[in-house]
């Protein structure tokens, strides 16, 4: 399953806070709508790569980039910076 939420929180010290919530589920059904436009140009970008024997194979790319989309949720990435008494948190979900 594709993520859904991103959660960002930067904390600098005592001076700044900052945590934003934003919606992944808003994105998706657009970026699949667009994915359908698209579709008709990539069925025809790859009966051409195939017939000029090309080794590139969109829907093979396509479905790995699904793939690792699918793989980032449960991400969490925290950098921290000691000297400035700053951190920022980034969850995927």
């Amino acid at each position: 399953m594709v993520p859904s939420v991103i959660n960002l929180k930067i904390h600098s010290g005592a001076r700044f806070k900052l945590r934003l919530w934003l919606p992944l589920f808003i994105v998706w059904p657009f970026a699949f709508v667009f994915l359908i436009l698209l579709l008709p140009f990539l069925v025809l970008a790859e009966i051409i790569l195939r017939l000029a024997n090309g080794r590139i194979y969109l829907f093979a790319i396509i479905g790995a980039l699904f793939s690792l989309l699918s793989a980032l949720q449960g991400l969490t990435v925290r950098v921290r910076n000691e000297k400035q008494n700053s951190l920022v948190d980034v969850t995927i979900r």
